[in-house]
C-alpha cells in the first residue's frame, strides 16, 4: 500500500504517462479527423462523440465510488458481484439503445440512423472500464491503471486511421472510439483478474449497500461535470454555423488537455482520502495543493495561447482550423477553472461527502438553461463556461465550511507548516554545571 513516506513520484509518474499518452492519443484523433473531415462534419462528429462522452463520465463514477468503497484496502469482493452486473446492464442498455434509434429513424426525417447506431456501440466499454479502473486503483496498482488508458489512447487513432483505409468516413471515428473503448475494457479486465476470484459480495452486506448508496451521488457529480464540460460543445453545433462548430471544438479538445493535471492528483488522492477518512484527518492540504497546481498550468497555457494560439491550430488541425486559435486563451482559463472543480469534486467523493455533488448537479442545469438562452457566439458560450466554473470553486469553499476542509484551509494549514519549519530553534540553555 502507498504511503506517505513512500512518496508518490513513481506512482505519479506512471499515472501521468498513462493519462498524458491517453490525451495525446485523444489529440491526435481529433486532429485527424478535422483534418479528414473538414471543419463542417468535424462540428457534426465532435457533438456526438461529446454526447458519448456524457454517457461516459456518468458511468465512470463506478471508478470512484470502486476505489474508495473499502476505506483504502482493494475492493475485489464488491467488484466481482458489479462487475457481472455491469456486464448485463451493458448489454440491455445497448438493446434498448438500438431499438430507440431505429424508432426514430423510421418515424424522424432527417435522422442520422447510421451515426446515432454507431454512436450505441460506444456504449459496449464505457461502463466496464471505468469499474475496472475503480478496482485497479482500489489496489494502488498505478501501472496496470495506466496501461488501461494507453491502450486506449493508442488504439483510438489507429482504429480510426484503418476504418478509413476502408472506406468508412463520417462513422469512421465514432467506430474507431467504441473499438477502443472494447480493447481498453478487455486489456483492464484481464490486469484485474485475480479479483474475480474473490467470492462475490454478500448482497446483503453493509459494505455492498454502502456502496451501491454511493454510486447515486457519485454519479450526480461526475454528471454534473460531464454536462459542465461538454454541453459548450454541443451548443455550438446547435447555435453556431457548421464551420463556427468545427472552430469551437477544436479548441475544447486542445484547451481540455489542461484536464490532465486534475485525472492525475485524483487518481493518485482518491485511494489516500479514503484511508484519511477513517482516520478522521483533514485533507484540506491535499486539496489546495491540487488546486494551485492546477491553477499554474493553466496560467503557462494562456500566456503562451495569447501570441501562439493561430500557430498552434495552424501546426494541429491545419490551415482551415487557424482561426480557432483566437478562442484559445479565452476557452483555456475557462477549463482551468473547470479543472478545479473535477479536484473538489472528487476531494469530496473521497471523502463521502455528497453535498457538492447535488450543488454541481444544480450548477450545470444553471449552465443548460443560460446556453440555450445566451449562447449566440463563441465568446458568449466560454463566458458561460467560466461563469460556472467559478461559481462552483466557490459553492465548495461554503459547503466545506464548517468542515475545515476548503481550499483556504489548506493554504493556511500550508502557511502554518511552512512558518513553523523557517523558525530557527531556540539556543540551549548553557550547562551551569
Amino acid at each position: 500500500m502507498l504511503t506517505g513516506r513512500q512518496g508518490w513520484v513513481g506512482p505519479g509518474l506512471l499515472v501521468a504517462a498513462g493519462i498524458g499518452i491517453w490525451s495525446t492519443g485523444n489529440w491526435v484523433f481529433f486532429i485527424l479527423v478535422g483534418r479528414l473531415l473538414g471543419p463542417r462534419d468535424y462540428g457534426l462528429v465532435a457533438a456526438v462523440l461529446s454526447g458519448c462522452l456524457v454517457l461516459y463520465v456518468l458511468c465512470s463514477a463506478l471508478q470512484p465510488t470502486l476505489a474508495a468503497s473499502n476505506r483504502g484496502d482493494p475492493p475485489d469482493a464488491i467488484f466481482a458481484l458489479a462487475l457481472r452486473i455491469t456486464a448485463i446492464a451493458t448489454v440491455v442498455v445497448m438493446a434498448i439503445g438500438v431499438a430507440v434509434m431505429l424508432l426514430l429513424g423510421i418515424t424522424t426525417t432527417g435522422f442520422p440512423t447510421a451515426v446515432m447506431l454507431g454512436a450505441v456501440t460506444v456504449l459496449s466499454g464505457i461502463a466496464v472500464f471505468p469499474l475496472t479502473l475503480g478496482q485497479l486503483q482500489g489496489e494502488r496498482r498505478f501501472g496496470a491503471y495506466a496501461l488501461g488508458f494507453i491502450t486506449v489512447g493508442i488504439a483510438r487513432p489507429l482504429a480510426f486511421l484503418a476504418l478509413w483505409a476502408v472506406g468508412v468516413r463520417v462513422l469512421a471515428p465514432i467506430l474507431g472510439t467504441s473499438v477502443s473503448w472494447i480493447l481498453g475494457s478487455i486489456v483492464v479486465i484481464v490486469l484485474a483478474r485475480k479479483a474475480l476470484r474473490a467470492p462475490p459480495i454478500d448482497r446483503t452486506s453493509h459494505q455492498w449497500h454502502a456502496f451501491r448508496r454511493s454510486i447515486v451521488p457519485n454519479s450526480a457529480g461526475v454528471t454534473a461535470i460531464a454536462v459542465l464540460t461538454n454541453a459548450d460543445v454541443i451548443t455550438a453545433k446547435l447555435v453556431l454555423s457548421g464551420r463556427e462548430a468545427g472552430y469551437f471544438a477544436a479548441a475544447s479538445a486542445i484547451s481540455q488537455g489542461l484536464f490532465l493535471v486534475p485525472q492525475v492528483f485524483t487518481t493518485l488522492v482518491l485511494p489516500r482520502l479514503a484511508s484519511q477518512r477513517a482516520r478522521g484527518q483533514s485533507s484540506a492540504r491535499l486539496i489546495a495543493a491540487g488546486v494551485g497546481v492546477s491553477l499554474a498550468a493553466g496560467t503557462v497555457f494562456v500566456v503562451l495561447a495569447t501570441p501562439l494560439g493561430r500557430q498552434l491550430m495552424r501546426v494541429t488541425y491545419g490551415p482551415a482550423f487557424r482561426s480557432a486559435g483566437d478562442l484559445l486563451p479565452y476557452y483555456g482559463a475557462a477549463m482551468t477553472c473547470m479543472g478545479c472543480t473535477i479536484i473538489l469534486l472528487y476531494h469530496q467523493l473521497g471523502r463521502h461527502d455528497f453535498r457538492y455533488s447535488w450543488c454541481l448537479l444544480c450548477i450545470a442545469g444553471v449552465q443548460v438553461a443560460a446556453l440555450a438562452l445566451f449562447a449566440r457566439s463563441p465568446n458568449a458560450i466560454i463566458t458561460i463556461d467560466l461563469i460556472c466554473a467559478l461559481g462552483a470553486i466557490a459553492a465548495h469553499e461554503v459547503v466545506t465550511r464548517r468542515d475545515q476542509e476548503r481550499v483556504i484551509d489548506g493554504l493556511r494549514l500550508s502557511a502554518v507548516l511552512v512558518g513553523r519549519r523557517s523558525r530557527p530553534d531556540p539556543p540551549s540553555e548553557p550547562n551551569s554545571g
